[in-house]
């Protein structure tokens, strides 16, 4: 497939991750408005404890599925994918399991010290944490197949989907609803989504696997998914590092006017989202063929849309923040500054490109870790800086610049150990 019709594929991810958005949107909307701004906040913190651990506990297999089952198509070695998916599910569930346990095990025990009222709260989390694993497992498999939305679709809609029917009857029905219902109904949701998941896509790997005998190729594929996971793992808490630290100095109000807000310009992360789900492997691909102008072709391209898309959406953004924020209750007005600052960045990262795709796609993968690892220290660094004086605008402008550091890096990167250049200048920037 050319880069045109790549890109085409792409944003009709884009639209399927924005309805979902727009659902997640619908379901936070609804939870604070009936559970209130503090049950709120604590149920955003257990859920973004939850998204660490669930994405983080995937340790390199996301790239790795992503990477090696389109190379393989490519080559017709249906014998490595068989492989490759006994041995990446036997280790996401062991690491999801034994996460998600002795998180649990250090709550009960008290080792970590939380009100009786989160106990409970918790427990659901991280009982969570190995369905999130196996739902990106899961994902990363559509999309080494080419087929992105058979694993983006029931992951992004029926999740929350399960929220807002869950959430929306408790309430007509008279119960009282608090953050432990919003997190059963997440719970729910994950299990749904992900038996929808795997019946969509057993029907298309049952044929192609089936009589294959599989075979390991255990030491490429730890040498290579070893620095993907510290990549993976550095970018979950990248991403949520922002609320976690002004959980520890800000009352639980404010984290949720600031969740709401990060929930808002997270629309904009769909964009490059898009843009990956279907480009990725095809990078890989072209790569693999030596065919090098069709590859910067795509790079080009990728980028422009991206980036063009993302200032748009981050200019209309701003614009809506005042509204939006409005539905979750008349206190959210106070996270509309927030909300431009966090679509800034993520518009600014569009444009730089999509430099850690190339270089995770093209075997540039220590070379991703060292961009992920610059920008978390900037973004840690900046949040204990600026979160103690400044609160929630202290993590907005924190997040925005550890983004920008990122993609600076990874445009630098790319031309230095590939010679390929992401648009706009950001390459020579970056490497000057």
């Amino acid at each position: 497939m050319s880069s045109a019709p790549a890109i085409r594929s792409s944003i009709s991810i884009i639209l399927v991750r924005i309805t979902g958005a727009g659902l997640a949107l619908l379901a936070q909307i609804i939870a604070s408005r009936i559970i209130g701004a503090e049950e709120f906040g604590r149920y955003s913190l257990m859920l973004v404890w939850l998204l660490l651990l669930g994405h983080g506990a995937t340790v390199g297999t996301n790239p790795l599925l992503c990477r090696y089952i389109a190379l393989y198509i490519k080559s017709g070695d249906i014998s490595a994918i068989a492989g490759l998916l006994r041995a990446t599910i036997s280790v996401v569930l062991i690491v999801g399991l034994t996460l998600g346990a002795s998180a649990a095990l250090l709550v009960h025990t008290g080792a970590i010290a939380v009100g009786s009222e989160t106990i409970l709260l918790a427990t659901l989390a991280f009982s969570a944490i190995p369905l999130l694993v196996l739902q990106d497992y899961l994902e990363s498999i559509a999309r080494g197949i080419d087929r992105p939305a058979l694993g983006i679709v029931p992951a992004y809609l029926v999740r929350h989907l399960a929220i807002i029917v869950g959430v929306s009857s408790a309430f007509l029905l008279g119960h009282q609803a608090g953050a432990v219902t919003v997190m059963s109904m997440t719970v729910i949701g994950l299990v749904i989504s992900l038996a929808i998941q795997f019946i969509l896509l057993h029907r298309h790997l049952g044929g192609l696997l089936r009589g294959t005998a599989p075979v390991y190729r255990l030491r490429e594929w730890v040498r290579t998914a070893l620095p993907m996971a510290l990549s993976e793992a550095a970018e979950v808490l990248l991403m949520n590092a922002d609320i976690l630290i002004l959980g520890m100095f800000v009352e639980p109000e404010l984290v949720a006017y600031y969740f709401a807000a990060t929930r808002l310009a997270q629309v904009l992360t769909y964009i490059p989202y898009g843009m990956s789900a279907v480009t990725a492997q095809r990078m890989a691909a072209l790569a693999e063929c030596r065919e090098r102008g069709k590859l910067q072709a795509l790079i080009n391209h990728t980028t422009l849309a991206s980036g063009g898309l993302a200032i748009m959406a981050a200019l209309g953004m701003a614009v809506l923040a005042p509204y939006l924020l409005a539905l979750f209750g008349s206190d959210y007005a106070e996270a509309v500054p927030w909300v431009a600052i966090l679509a800034g960045g993520i518009a600014v990262a569009c444009l730089l490109g999509p430099g850690e795709d190339t270089l995770n796609m093209l075997g540039q993968e220590r070379a991703g870790f060292a961009c992920i690892i610059a920008a978390l220290a900037v973004n840690l660094v900046l949040n204990l800086l600026l979160v103690p004086g400044l609160g929630p605008m202290g993590a907005a402008w924190a997040s925005a610049v550890a983004l920008a550091t990122r993609g600076l890096f990874a445009a630098g990167f790319a031309k230095r150990n590939l010679n390929l250049y992401l648009p706009l200048g950001a390459s020579r920037l970056a490497g000057a």
